[in-house]
């Protein structure tokens, strides 16, 4: 029992450290994609412009929320609260329901809620506009989101524990179902790539091909590395181990991080728009009536 108290605590510590350096390099990502947005905003664009600065504005606030409880909890059990009878395992189990947690684990799930949004109106841009690719994954979305909603409610019960009872029943039924939409919307954004840039390799230059289906471009539009990661957090909460605690704060970590690199990819005019399919397929039909038109010079609008 000692030994697990221990790697829970070495597990809450480690998933701070690491989320307390990955928030600056998403601070200055948000601060750059702005100055970018702000540059560029245009009267036709504006709305867009704005939807997105307040986008990553309203998710930098919530891991700041999330990232400020976890460190408080921290500060509290091993400093502040040290010598309560039973030390910093007692304060640990007998405080996970405080209100500054279930503030924590609400902001982590606005965030997931939010960061889900986007990732499906992206395949929905990606695959061309086309909703009956989304339906599926959209069902799957809205009962993720009920079950973020329920998790966050069971969590503020008194003496609620995420990571046992009902309450975990609940999270883990959260973290199934989002990794489950990621998965799918994924696999539906990388395929959708792969596809163009199959489609592409005889026209486009290695630039241009790397700019729209190259490996970070897929990596980033198909949120690639937050699946991965929810996948690992899914079994490890699954289990109940101690590095769950640490990967699921990482894994609230890039909740945040992963849509922030998208919004720089539009503010960097690069990423794919509801015109990128269209106008490549226009571009290959063009070449092979024409290989001496130039048409691998083609303009990509950003959404």
């Amino acid at each position: 029992m000692a030994s697990t108290e221990l790697a829970t605590e070495r597990a809450l510590y480690i998933g701070n450290t690491i989320t307390t350096t990955v928030y600056g390099g998403i601070l200055f990502l948000y601060a750059y994609s702005t100055y970018l947005l702000m540059s560029s905003i245009k009267p036709a664009t504006r709305r867009r412009t704005l939807f997105y600065i307040y986008f990553g504005g309203l998710l930098l606030l919530l891991l700041t929320i999330s990232a400020a409880t976890n460190v408080a909890f921290g500060e509290l059990m091993w400093i502040e609260k040290r010598n309560i009878p039973g030390g910093p395992a007692a304060f640990f189990a007998d405080n996970l329901a405080a209100w500054y947690n279930v503030f924590g684990t609400a902001a982590d799930c606005l965030a997931n809620i939010l960061t889900d949004g986007l990732l499906l109106y992206r395949c929905y841009i990606i695959w061309g506009s086309n909703l009956r690719v989304v339906v599926i994954p959209a069902i799957i979305y809205l009962g993720s989101a009920a079950m973020a909603i329920m998790t966050v409610i069971e969590s503020a019960m008194p003496l609620s524990n995420l990571w046992q009872g009902l309450t975990a029943q609940f999270g883990i039924s959260w973290v199934a179902l989002t990794v489950g939409f990621n998965v799918i919307v994924t696999g539906l954004i990388i395929s959708r790539l792969l596809f163009f840039h199959r489609k592409v390799r005889s026209i486009l230059s290695d630039e241009q091909r790397s700019t729209y289906t190259g490996t970070a471009a897929i990596m980033v539009e198909s949120a690639l590395p937050f699946t991965v990661l929810g996948i690992v957090y899914l079994v490890t909460y699954i289990l109940g181990i101690p590095s769950a605690t640490a990967v699921g704060i990482i894994w609230g970590t890039f909740v945040v991080l992963t849509p922030q690199l998208i919004i720089l990819r539009v503010a960097s005019g690069i990423a794919w728009s509801r015109d990128t399919g269209s106008s490549i397929t226009q571009a290959t039909l063009h070449y092979h009536d024409n290989s001496s038109s130039g048409s691998s010079n083609m303009i990509m609008k950003n959404v």
